[in-house]
């Protein structure tokens, strides 16, 4: 990561983005639960009217949600006709890591150099309660990678940058909606090792350490993606 870089995402007049409206933002967490759930599966249409009744709010504000999620690779835009739920692939994907993982090499560059010792704790309870998860006899994939990626968002927000934290948030809904419709399972003691050593570098203050782990983290899922 670039001293420039580095630099820029560290200027304090980069605030986070205004957060939208409590209204917006619960249209968007409904479509979203809708599709990680099943009610809106991949190629759903997004008929505007018929949501503006189902979730009891103005059409414009139904049409800013699908918006969001557009920009998220959620929904899909068609001309003329109605939006679309994106029909994840295995392309869709690879492309949704690739772009997660630099926030959350970032994350985990300014994450691991400034947290607090309270902070090192949390992250290690957080770090040992995910690798149970990948060490257990039968693994739940979807749990386990959830509470790894928590583990990145924890990194973004020892960040100390709203902007930051805020845009890494952001691509989890399209990480699970993906690794949802995609599912593959993972090399579990693979996974567990890196997060045990992700945990001894927050430990151990050593950020150009950890953001290799992510890096490798995220290295490997690409892998796997275009390999299989």
């Amino acid at each position: 990561m670039s001293a420039e870089i580095l630099d820029l995402v560290d200027r304090k007049e980069l605030d986070a983005p205004a957060p939208v409206s409590t209204r917006l933002e619960s249209v968007v967490e409904a479509l979203t639960r809708k599709m990680e759930d099943g009610g809106l599966p991949p190629g759903a249409p997004l008929r505007v009217s018929r949501l503006s009744k189902e979730l009891d709010v103005a059409t414009n504000t139904v049409r800013e949600a699908i918006s969001i999620l557009t920009v998220q690779h959620l929904v899909e835009a068609r001309a003329h006709k109605s939006s679309v739920v994106a029909t994840p692939t295995e392309g869709w994907l690879a492309a949704v890591v690739a772009e997660c993982s630099g926030l959350s090499i970032l994350a985990a560059t300014l994450g691991i150099a400034r947290a607090t010792p309270g902070e090192r704790e949390e992250f290690r309870a957080a770090a040992e309660q995910a690798m149970t998860a990948w060490r257990a006899p039968h693994v739940e994939h979807r749990v386990a990678s959830g509470l790894t990626w928590n583990l990145f968002q924890m990194l973004a927000s020892f960040s100390r940058n709203r902007y930051l934290e805020a845009m890494h948030a952001a691509k989890r809904p399209a990480l699970v909606f993906g690794f949802t419709h995609l599912a593959r399972d993972r090399n579990a003691a693979m996974v567990g090792t890196a997060i045990e050593a992700l945990r001894d570098a927050v430990d151990d203050a050593a950020a150009h350490e950890g953001a290799e782990i992510v890096d490798d983290l995220y290295i490997y899922v690409l892998d796997d993606l275009i390999l299989n």
